[in-house]
C-alpha cells in the first residue's frame, strides 16, 4: 500500500470510530485528526469536508453490511447450508460492528438523502440474495426439503433476529450485567439459537 493510501486509510479508520460513537452531528474533524495522528490540514487535504469524510465511511460500512449476507449467493452447497452460513456470517459481522445498525438507522432517519445514495450500493447485493433465495426455496420446496416461504420474509427474519441482539444489548446490559467471556458465550449461544429458529421454520 502506498504511503498516501495508508494515510487515507488511517484517517478513515479514525473517522469510523468517531462517527459510530457520536454520529455525524456531534463528531469533530479535530478529534478524528488527533485520533489518526495527523494534523487537521492533512485531513482536509484528503477529504476536504466533514461531510465528504462521513459519506466515505458511511458508504464503506453500508456496503460491508449488505455484503455480509452474500455467502447465501454461493451455488456449490445445499440451500439450507447456505442459509445457515448466511445467518452466521451476518451475525459475526454485526458482532464485529455492534454500533453499526443503530448508526445506520439513525443517520438514514436524520438525512433521507443518504438513503437515496445508499440504494445503488445496496440494491444489487440485496437483489442477488433475494433471487438466489427465491430459486433455492422453489427448488427445495419441490424436493420436499423445506416448506414454502416468501424470500422477503426469510431475509427479514435473518436481519431482524441478528440485529436486535446488538441493538438491545445496551438496554439489557443495564439490567443484566454480562461481559467478558460470559458475553462471548452468550453471543455464541444466541447465534446458534437464531440459526436453529430460522432453519426450523423452513424444515418440513
Amino acid at each position: 500500500m502506498k504511503e498516501e493510501q495508508k494515510t487515507e486509510q488511517i484517517i478513515l479508520d479514525a473517522a469510523e470510530i468517531e462517527f459510530l460513537d457520536k454520529g455525524f452531528a456531534l463528531a469533530k474533524t479535530t478529534e478524528i485528526a488527533a485520533r489518526a495522528g495527523v494534523n487537521h490540514a492533512l485531513l482536509h487535504y484528503y477529504f476536504r469536508t466533514k461531510e465528504n469524510l462521513f459519506e466515505k465511511v458511511f458508504e464503506l460500512k453500508v456496503r460491508e453490511l449488505s455484503e455480509s449476507l452474500q455467502v447465501i449467493i454461493g451455488k456449490d452447497s445445499p440451500f439450507m447450508d447456505r442459509v445457515k452460513g448466511g445467518i452466521e456470517a451476518h451475525f459475526d459481522f454485526i458482532a464485529s460492528n455492534p454500533k453499526l445498525p443503530h448508526f445506520i438507522f439513525n443517520e438514514l432517519i436524520q438525512n433521507p438523502r443518504r438513503l437515496e445514495k445508499c440504494k445503488p450500493m445496496i440494491a444489487p447485493v440485496l437483489a442477488a440474495i433475494y433471487n438466489t433465495m427465491k430459486i433455492g426455496i422453489a427448488k427445495s420446496v419441490k424436493e420436499g426439503i423445506i416448506r414454502d416461504i416468501d424470500p422477503m420474509h426469510l431475509m427479514y427474519d435473518i436481519v431482524s433476529m441478528n440485529v436486535v441482539v446488538f441493538v438491545m444489548q445496551p438496554v439489557i446490559g443495564e439490567v443484566i450485567e454480562v461481559e467478558g467471556k460470559q458475553y462471548a458465550d452468550f453471543l455464541k449461544q444466541r447465534k446458534a439459537e437464531n440459526v436453529e429458529t430460522i432453519l426450523s421454520r423452513l424444515r418440513v
